[in-house]
C-alpha cells in the first residue's frame, strides 16, 4: 500500500494553510476598506477585527470536528530534506535577476499609497499629472501587493526590496512544503513525498524555455509577466514576487488536494479550507476568479466519474452529488465577482484593444505555456505515465480523470472560443496551468514504494520501469536548459547581489546618477526600460508616458491624450535610419508635449541624445545635457536644479 499513516486524514500539514486563511482575512478588510473609502491606515485594524473572530470560528470548527491544523505532528528525519529544499530554493532566487515590467502596474499604487495613508486606497492611476483610469477596476480589487507594502513599511524595510526580494524568497521557500504535503494528501509516505518535493522542484528547474520561448526575445520576455512555459513562474527563475505566479504554482495544487480529500472524506472543515483558499486567491490575482473553480469543478467531475468506473453504490454516487452541491460554497465568492463584472455591475474597461486580439487560435494559445512538439511530448508521457502506471490505485485514476476534464471543459479547441470571449483571448494559455505538471512529477517518487515491495508481480513492476524510462527520455529529449542559468547577460537578466530588487542594473545606474534631478520631476522616458522602473524608485515622479498609457487615457474618455503621449515617447527612443519619415511625423507630438509643460525632464537612449536635444533646444534654448548613466542621458531646461 502506497497510504502511510493515513495521511488523507493527518491534520499534521495544515499549519501550511494558516497563511492561506490570514490572506483570506487581509483581502476581506481590503475590499472593504476600498468599498467604504475609509483611510487606508484602516485596513489594518480590520484585518486584525476579522482576524480574530475568524480564527476564533475556525478554533471551534477545528475542535468540534477533530480537525486542527499541526494536530499529531511528529518529526520525522524526511523533513530536513523539505527544510533544505526551502532553503535552496529560497537562497537561489535571492541571486536570480529576472526584472518584469508588470510590476509598474501592480505596485506603484501601493507605493503612492503609502506616502499618504489617511487618503482612501487610490482609484486612479497613479504616476500620472493628468486624470487617468487604474489598469482595471478587478485588480483594485487585489490585495497581495498592498499587504507587501503595509508589511514592508511595518517592518521598517523598503516597501519595494520586500515585495521582490523577501516575498520572493518567502514563496520560494513554501513550494517544497506545498508539494510535500500534496503527495502525502495522495498517499505518499513521508520519505517519498520528501523525495517527490526535490522532484517538482527539478521539473521548474529543467523545463527552460522552449525553442518557441526563445523566439520571444529578451526585450519582449521583459514586456509580459506570463513568459512561455512553465519556467515563467518557477521560484528559481520566475516572478513568484507577484500574486499571480503565487496562484499558478502554489494554489492550484493546494486546491486540487483539498478537493480530493473533501470529496474523499467529506470533512467540513476542508470545505472551510478550500472557501478560504478562493477568497484569497482573489485577493492574490485575477486568474484566480476562474482557474481556483475550474480546479473545483474538474476535481467532482472527476470524483463523479471514478465512481462510475469503479460501479459504487446509487448511494455512494448521491453523495457525490451532495459533495458537488457543498462544493458551490468555496465557489460563491470568484463566481459572484465573475458575475458582477459579466452584468458589468463591476464596471470593465471601456476600452480593451490594448491588451490583445479578441480571439487566438488555439494551438497558438497552448503553445505559449507548453512549448514545441518535445515539450508536448514530454507532457503527455507524464499525463499519462503518472496517474496510471506510477501512482495507480484510486488516486491514479481520479488523477487521470481529472487531467481528463480539465481537457475536456477548459483545453477543448471547440470551447476556447468561449473561454477567450470571457477571460480575453491573450490569457487563455492560463488554463494549460490547470495541468499541474510539477505535482505530476512530484507524484512519480510513489514509483519508489511501487518497486520496493516484496512479492509484487513482475509484470507490474514491468510497467512501472517502462513508465520511469519513457519519462526520463522524454525530459531528455525536451531539455532545453537549465532556468536559472542567465538569459541575457547584456541587459542584466542573470545574477545579481542579494540586496537588489529586481531591476534592470541600467536602470539602477541612471536612478543612482540621476536621481536628484528626477526624483520630482515629469520625465519622458522609453517606454521598455526607464518608464516602467524609475517609478518604483521614485513613487513621487511622474510618468509622461507610462506602459499602456494609451489604455489608461482611454478608459478615462480622454484617449487622444494618451496618443499623444505615446507618440511623443517614440520619437525619443531608439529608431533606425529608415524611420526618418516617421520622425518627421511624430516630431509635432513630441514639441507639444514639451511646450505645454507635461514634461520637464527628458531621458533617451545614448544614441538619440543627439537628435533629441536638437530639438528640445530648438523649442528653448536652455535645455541641455546633465548627464549619461546606463545608456540614457538626461536632459532639462536651464532652470533646473537638482532637489535632494
Amino acid at each position: 500500500m502506497l497510504i502511510s499513516e493515513k495521511p488523507t486524514e493527518s491534520r499534521a500539514g495544515d499549519v501550511l494553510l494558516l497563511p492561506v486563511a490570514g490572506l483570506s482575512f487581509w483581502t476581506v478588510a481590503y475590499q472593504l476598506v476600498l468599498i467604504l473609502r475609509w483611510p487606508a491606515n484602516t485596513v489594518t485594524w480590520c484585518f486584525f477585527a476579522i482576524a480574530i473572530v475568524g480564527f476564533f470560528f475556525l478554533a471551534r470548527l477545528w475542535k468540534k470536528t477533530d480537525t486542527t491544523p499541526g494536530r499529531g505532528y511528529h518529526f520525522h528525519p524526511s523533513q530536513v530534506l523539505v527544510v533544505a529544499l526551502g532553503l535552496a530554493c529560497a537562497i537561489t532566487v535571492l541571486f536570480v535577476r529576472r526584472p518584469n515590467q508588470d510590476d509598474v502596474v501592480y505596485f506603484h499604487r501601493v507605493l503612492t499609497q503609502l506616502l499618504d495613508l489617511k487618503q482612501p486606497i487610490h482609484l486612479r492611476q497613479t504616476g500620472l499629472d493628468m486624470d487617468a483610469a487604474a489598469f482595471s477596476p478587478v485588480h483594485l480589487a487585489t490585495s497581495y501587493e498592498m499587504l507587501m507594502g503595509f508589511l514592508g513599511y511595518y517592518l521598517r524595510i523598503d516597501p519595494l526590496y520586500f515585495y521582490q526580494v523577501v516575498g520572493h524568497a518567502f514563496t520560494a521557500f513554501s513550494l517544497p512544503f506545498v508539494f510535500y504535503w500534496c503527495a502525502r494528501i495522495f498517499g505518499l509516505n513521508r520519505w517519498l513525498a520528501a523525495v517527490g518535493a526535490l522532484l517538482g522542484i527539478g521539473f521548474l528547474l529543467l523545463a527552460d524555455k522552449s525553442s518557441f520561448g526563445a523566439l520571444l526575445g529578451a526585450v519582449k520576455s521583459l514586456q509580459s509577466a506570463d513568459p512561455a512555459g512553465w519556467v515563467g513562474f518557477s521560484t528559481l527563475s520566475g516572478y513568484m514576487w507577484q500574486g499571480k505566479p503565487i496562484v499558478l504554482i502554489l494554489f492550484l495544487p493546494i486546491g486540487l488536494a483539498l478537493s480530493y480529500r473533501f470529496l474523499s472524506r467529506g470533512k467540513s472543515s476542508d470545505l472551510v479550507w478550500l472557501t478560504l483558499l478562493g477568497v484569497a486567491g482573489v485577493g492574490l490575482s485575477n486568474p484566480a476568479l476562474y482557474l481556483l473553480p475550474a480546479i473545483i469543478g474538474c476535481s467532482w467531475i472527476a470524483f463523479i466519474t471514478l465512481g462510475l468506473f469503479e460501479h459504487r453504490s446509487p448511494e455512494y454516487l448521491w453523495r457525490l452529488i451532495r459533495l458537488g452541491l457543498l462544493l458551490t460554497i468555496p465557489l460563491a465568492y470568484p463566481i459572484v465577482i465573475l458575475a458582477l463584472l459579466k452584468m458589468d455591475i463591476i464596471p470593465k474597461p471601456v476600452d480593451i484593444h490594448m491588451l490583445g486580439p479578441g480571439y487566438m487560435p488555439w494551438r497558438e494559445a497552448v503553445d505559449y505555456a507548453v512549448g514545441g512538439r518535445a515539450d508536448y511530448l514530454r507532457d503527455v508521457v507524464l499525463m499519462i505515465a503518472v496517474p496510471l502506471l506510477v501512482v495507480r490505485g484510486r488516486s491514479g485514476l481520479f488523477l487521470f480523470f481529472y487531467l481528463c476534464a480539465v481537457w475536456l471543459f477548459c483545453l477543448n479547441p471547440l470551447l476556447a472560443r468561449m473561454w477567450m470571449a470571457n477571460i480575453l483571448a491573450p490569457t487563455y494559455f492560463r488554463l494549460v496551468y490547470l495541468l499541474q505538471l510539477p505535482l505530476l512529477c512530484t507524484l512519480i517518487a510513489s514509483a519508489g514504494s511501487q518497486l520496493a515491495q516484496k512479492g509484487r508481480v513482475m509484470n507490474s513492476r514491468a510497467q512501472t520501469v517502462l513508465a520511469l524510462s519513457a519519462i526520463i527520455v522524454a525530459f531528455v529529449g525536451s531539455y532545453h536548459g537549465l532556468s536559472v542559468l542567465p538569459r541575457d547577460a547584456r541587459q542584466g537578466i542573470g545574477w545579481k547581489s542579494a540586496r537588489e530588487c529586481q531591476l534592470l542594473p541600467a536602470n539602477l545606474d541612471f536612478a543612482k546618477a540621476a536621481g536628484p534631478y528626477i526624483a520630482h520631476a515629469k520625465l519622458l522616458a522609453p517606454d521598455w526600460t526607464a518608464s516602467c522602473e524609475l517609478p518604483l524608485l521614485f513613487p513621487e515622479m511622474k510618468v509622461v508616458a507610462p506602459r499602456l498609457v494609451v489604455h489608461y487615457f482611454a478608459n478615462a474618455g480622454n484617449p487622444d491624450e494618451g496618443t499623444l503621449r505615446r507618440q511623443a515617447q517614440a520619437f525619443i527612443e531608439e529608431n533606425p535610419p529608415e524611420n526618418a519619415r516617421r520622425l518627421q511625423l511624430l516630431e509635432p507630438k513630441f514639441r507639444h508635449v514639451i511646450e505645454t509643460g507635461r514634461a520637464n525632464a527628458v531621458a533617451v537612449p545614448e544614441s538619440e541624445s543627439e537628435r533629441v536635444l536638437t530639438t528640445l533646444k530648438s523649442i528653448d534654448g536652455g535645455w541641455y545635457r546633465v548627464l549619461e548613466a546606463g545608456g540614457l542621458v538626461l536632459m532639462l531646461p536651464g532652470a533646473s536644479t537638482p532637489k535632494n
